[in-house]
This record gives C-alpha cells, structure tokens and sequence, in this order.
C-alpha cells in the first residue's frame, strides 16, 4: 500500500511539474516577425531612404484594414523593387505574437511589419502627428511619400487600388527623373543691401519652403556671396525640380502658394514701394541646367 501510495505521489509530481512547464513556454509564433516600436521608433521606420515609401496603418480588430490588405500585398508584389512598403499595427501588444503575425501570414504578406505601442495619450498624440497633422489614429491609413519624405498620397479610409497605384506610379516617375536646376544671380544695386536681403529672406525663401511642401519644387538654395570678397553677384538663388515636366508646371504651382501667403504682395522693408524695390536688384537667370542624373 505504501509503495502504491509513493507512486501515485510521484506521478502527481511528474503531471504538475509537466504543467508548469507548458504554462511557462513561450507562444510560439505562428507568423512573420513583428517588431514592436514606440513614437520615436515610428519616426525612424518612416526616414527617407531615397525610394518613395507606402506605409499603411492597420489592426486586425478593424474589418476595413482587413478587406483592403490583400491588394496592398498584390502592390507590394508588383512595385517592391522601386518602394518600400511598411505596415504598422495598432493592436494590442498581447497581439504581437498572436493574431497580428497570423493575419499577416494568412495574407501572404512580406512587407516589414511594425506595432505601435505607446505609453499614454501624449505619446499617442506625437505618434499621430509624425503621420499627419489631420490624423487622430482612425483607421485604415494609408501614406505615400517621396523619396525626400514629403506626402504625396494620404488616405484615411479604405484606399481605392486603382488611385493608390496610379500615385505610386507617380512617385517611381519623379524619383527616377532627372534634376532640372534652374541658378538665378542676384546684384544689389545702390547701396540697397538691406532691402534686397529681406525681401529674399521673407519672400523668396518663404514661397519656396511651402512649394517644397507642395511638391512643386524638389528643394532650394539661397547662398549669400561672401561679405569680404568682391564678387559680381551678392546671391545665388538655385531651385531645383525632378524634371523638365515639374519646372514646367511649377508657375501654375506658385501661383495659390503666393495668394496665400502674401495676398497682398512681397514683404517689403521699410514700406518700399515694389517698382522702387525693382530698381534695387538686378538679376541674372542663368541658362536652365540640362537635366541629368
């Protein structure tokens, strides 16, 4: 009796020791690896890296993020070699290891996957901002950007195929133009250094950080001549453009950019006149540079 006694003890052993070891091994993942990020990790994942860049936020919770997922892996599929495709989960992080990486694999998707997780409200609130100013964390979004960072698509909602890619379309042409440059040099004439340099300051350079926003120019240069060498140009004004096709549209792109942020005409310093400023300057505009790669 006591032998039987001993055995049942020990088997009783051996079952809760067995248990307790199952309860204390891992979940094993049942699909591609998910990464978890925090605010300035979702700063990071979305750097430039010079190629456009789709970055769709999603959860498995939300039936819309579900229903367009599988074109976003049929995107991916046909344009991975010209853009990076980024998912970030707002599932609960218990979902890590669980149902988001089971989504994922049901999908067939092998895009990076992310998961945002947050420590509270106020970091929820700077995570959505670093998306967009007009988001609040509603899904599904879906981002497009180009290869110097700035949005070109945006939309909150489930995303029509068909406009998504004509917009990646878009983005692959522009990163793959070559730069147009167009080099303006600038004289003060008269003695008129102050003028003429807070004209550009405020106004030129102004009109071309919001058209750089806008997508209307690739990016700009404003570059003082050096105040202790006599130069023939006081400023070096260099816009650039991906392509011949933007610098042509680009007139039409300034021309709300200059409504809105002067409707009433350039800053002026001192109460200038604009025809009195104009005799101040003399400008040369060199010949538009060939585009080249």
């Amino acid at each position: 009796m006591r032998s039987n006694r001993f055995l049942l003890i020990l088997a009783l052993v051996i079952f809760a020791a067995g248990a307790f070891a199952q309860g204390n091994v891992p979940v094993k993942r049942v699909g591609p690896k998910v990464l978890k990020i925090d605010a300035a990790g979702l700063k990071r994942i979305m750097r430039p890296t010079n190629r456009p860049m789709v970055i769709n936020f999603w959860a498995t919770w939300c039936d819309p993020c579900r229903d367009e997922f599988p074109e976003l892996v049929k995107l991916h599929q046909k344009y991975r070699a010209d853009v990076d495709f980024i998912t970030v989960s707002l599932d609960y992080l218990s979902e890590i290891d669980r149902d988001v990486p089971k989504f994922l694999a049901e999908m067939h998707s092998e895009m990076p996957a992310y998961l945002l997780k947050t420590k509270d409200e106020a970091e929820d609130n700077e995570a959505y901002r670093s998306v967009s100013d007009k988001w609040a964390g509603n899904l599904p979004l879906t981002i497009l950007k180009d290869v110097r960072g700035f949005t070109l698509y945006e939309r909150n909602g489930r995303f029509r195929t068909e406009t998504l890619e004509a917009e990646i379309k878009k983005a692959i042409d522009l990163a793959q133009a070559p730069v147009y440059t167009v080099i303006e040099f600038v004289k003060f004439k008269n003695g008129n250094t102050k003028q003429a340099e807070y004209f550009y300051e405020n106004n030129w350079k102004l009109y071309r950080e919001e058209a750089k926003k806008r997508n209307v120019i690739a990016s700009f240069d404003m570059l003082p001549a050096d105040p202790e060498a006599e130069g023939k140009f006081d400023l070096m004004l260099i816009t650039r453009y991906r392509g011949k096709e933007q610098f042509d549209n680009s007139e039409k792109g300034f021309e709300p950019i200059l409504k809105t942020l002067r409707p009433n005409g350039p800053a002026l310093l001192d109460a200038v006149k604009p025809d009195e400023f104009r005799e101040t300057v003399f400008i040369y505009r060199g010949r538009e540079l060939p585009a080249v790669k």
